[in-house]
């Protein structure tokens, strides 16, 4: 389930190919000092997983960090990419409303410790 309290919109998707074991940087401009949430879909599940909001990475993500410039920019990046971390990315703003979403499709060998 998710805490954010996003607008459904079925806006496009910039896709971003991968490939297992390289790390990817999504990058989100919001307004100055917005608390932004970044949010995962697999496009299989019945709900999405929120993997940042609060200024906070989801427990379960250790591979994720957010690299935050000017205030402005707050960009999630996925380190040491995996076949399942294929799927819907997207950032809100403090208000809801989305801000930029990627389809990330992850290829390569298969990575049996994920």
């Amino acid at each position: 389930m998710t805490n954010c309290p996003c607008r459904t919109e079925t806006p496009a998707y910039s896709g971003l190919d991968a490939t297992v074991g390289q790390s990817v940087e999504l990058a989100c401009n919001t307004s100055l000092n917005d608390d932004i949430v970044w949010t995962y879909d697999t496009g299989g599940a019945p709900y999405v997983h929120d993997v940042y909001w609060n200024g906070r990475i989801a427990a379960d993500k250790r591979r994720l960090s957010v690299k935050t410039a000017g205030g402005d920019l707050h960009s999630l990046i996925v380190s040491d990419v995996r076949l399942n971390d294929s799927g819907l990315y997207n950032c809100y703003d403090e208000k809801g409303s989305r801000k930029v979403g990627y389809q990330l499709i992850v290829s390569g060998e298969r990575d049996f410790l994920s």
